[in-house]
């Protein structure tokens, strides 16, 4: 047992560091052969702690020197065992070993203040210790890591994450150590729990700084995903108009010289040679100039996929909105209902159906459609079933965006195999939204 514990003491460091490490990185993806790669760097830590202690003599340098040894070795670790990059590895090593070092100081605080009532009683410093470290994991976990869970950290920039390792280092390693050498056994309890409140406060300081570096980050990106989104929006919309005024016309030409043909083909001929032409026939009247192009177009995608598409819609209800964001709008909506149907089997219903009315003052906008399997849902908005979640579900984020632009609400319900996408905004002139 004495040896159990002695071993664990001289390689605390090395096991707390592997669980505030994982407490970071454990939802990411890994690398093939991970059990190899975290055994093996586990191994080596233990055994590189092993063989300083016996080799090296103890004093500042030495300590520091070792600290930064183990630094490294963690931060080449977590690159070879999850598919981060070099930088991403840095960032998770520093929060990984600014919460080791808050835990250390937290549960030493604790523990510490127990020698005014028994100040010979050694097993405080054991027993009491690493009981004392649990909240201080459950407290870590829940304020600093549970933030960052699959908060992608690849658009960070080189400058923050090495801001945040500098200050990582003087807080837990150069400061620490030197207070260590130059006090020592020396120190009062008073000096000693004001220093080690002051280094849990740096500690919490850093890790704070890092999580809104990481939300600023991630929304800075997002931001000019979404404006590039809206960008592309924007010409599609124009080429969609161009391509719908041109089918009108070809269509009305086609209709004019079938008419023209007269006894030169018989009536069973002229109605098929209609109804073909009827099919292209993108002419759509909502009382909204913007809709009735998406409408046209998205209506010619359901009758090439056998999709029934049932529209009710006055559009003279968003007169106030901006023709980008409308298209935006309906044109988001309607493309995710495209996608659910069609994994839909051909013997199934499949159908899209959209409704625009007025209802108490407001407009209420309702797309609906079946759909196949189950759905989770994070923040109100479903998850993406894709495998890249980085860059999609920004169709779902983008609409409730727009929505909330004209002091409206969205909600999505999946009930019953039926996926219901309603927005519901306050009237305005139609000169609000110009």
């Amino acid at each position: 047992m004495g040896q159990i514990i002695r071993f664990f003491d001289a390689n605390g460091m090395v096991f707390e560091l592997l669980i505030t490490t994982l407490m970071f990185t454990w939802w990411l993806e890994r690398r093939p052969g991970f059990a190899a790669r975290f055994g093996l760097g586990m191994a080596a830590l233990l055994v590189g702690s092993g063989l300083w202690r016996l080799l090296v003599p103890v004093n500042l340098w030495t300590v520091s020197a070792e600290n930064m040894l183990a630094y490294v070795t963690y931060t080449v670790w977590i690159a070879l065992c999850w598919r981060v990059n070099m930088r991403q590895a840095v960032f998770y090593f520093v929060m990984g070993g600014t919460l080791q070092h808050f835990v250390y100081r937290g549960a030493r605080l604790a523990s510490t203040w127990l020698h005014y009532f028994w100040e010979d009683a050694s097993w405080i410093d054991t027993y009491v210790y690493a009981l004392m470290q649990i909240p201080f994991f459950v407290i870590g976990y829940w304020c600093f890591a549970r933030p960052l869970v699959c908060k992608q950290t690849s658009a960070l920039a080189g400058r923050s994450v090495l801001m945040l390792l500098f200050g990582m280092l003087l807080c837990i390693s150069v400061f620490t150590n030197l207070f260590n050498a130059m006090v020592g056994s020396q120190v009062g309890p008073a000096a000693f729990g004001i220093f080690s409140a002051f280094d849990l406060v740096t500690c919490v300081f850093v890790m704070q700084l890092a999580i809104e570096i990481v939300i600023n980050q991630v929304a800075r990106s997002d931001g000019e995903v979404m404006r590039e989104l809206l960008r592309q929006q924007k010409q599609q919309m124009a080429a969609s108009k161009a391509t719908i005024d041109l089918i009108n016309v070809k269509t009305h030409d086609l209709k004019k010289q079938i008419a023209s043909l007269g006894a030169a083909i018989s009536d069973d001929q002229v109605r098929e040679l209609s109804g073909l032409v009827d099919m292209y026939d993108a002419s759509v009247r909502t009382g909204n100039e913007t809709l009735d192009v998406l409408m046209a177009q998205k209506s010619m995608e359901c009758e090439q996929q056998g999709i029934r598409f049932d529209r009710m819609i006055d559009g003279s209800l968003l007169a106030f909105m901006n023709p980008v964001d409308l298209y935006s709008l309906f044109g988001n909506a309607i493309d995710n209902a495209l996608e659910a149907v069609a994994r839909l089997d051909a013997g199934e219903d499949r159908y899209i159906s959209v409704r625009v009315r007025r209802d108490k003052g407001m407009v209420m906008i309702r797309v609906e459609n079946p759909f196949a399997g189950d759905l989770t849902f994070e923040d109100g908005l479903p998850r993406t079933s894709k495998d890249d979640a980085r860059y999609h579900g920004f169709g779902t984020r983008s609409m409730r965006m727009i929505a909330e632009q004209y002091d409206g609400t969205m909600a999505i319900s999946a009930r019953g195999g039926v996926f219901r996408l309603t927005v519901i905004l306050p009237l305005r002139d139609a000169d609000a939204g110009r």
